[in-house]
């Protein structure tokens, strides 16, 4: 089920983003989901809490229109404009780095 959360300790945990929705009475992925490992590096926080803004990222992606993307929109969108900076042959790393682009 989308949204189904295993906590491992206060800092790690695994989110299934994608599955059977209860609301809509379906699935929105035609495999098996596959889960998210959570793990707080830096910083303090509630893994409860991290977990439901994740849930919050993944729930629509308002570019393409899909609802519960799987992935987080902020990591999806910043790996494709790495993807993208990086094929440029003349790109330099200390004048172009990703945070500027997130």
């Amino acid at each position: 089920m989308r949204g189904t959360a295993m906590i491992v300790d206060e800092k790690e945990a695994y989110l299934c983003t994608k599955g059977f929705i209860p609301r809509l009475n379906s699935s929105n992925s035609m495999e098996m989901p596959r889960n998210l490992r959570i793990k707080i590096i830096r910083g303090e926080a509630n893994i409860e809490t991290v977990l439901k803004d994740i849930m919050g990222l993944t729930k629509l992606n308002y570019n393409s229109c899909i609802y519960g993307d799987g992935i987080p929109v902020t990591l999806k969108f910043s790996n494709k404009i790495g993807n993208i900076l990086t094929s440029i042959p003349e790109w330099k790393v200390d004048t172009r780095q990703f945070m500027y682009y997130i």
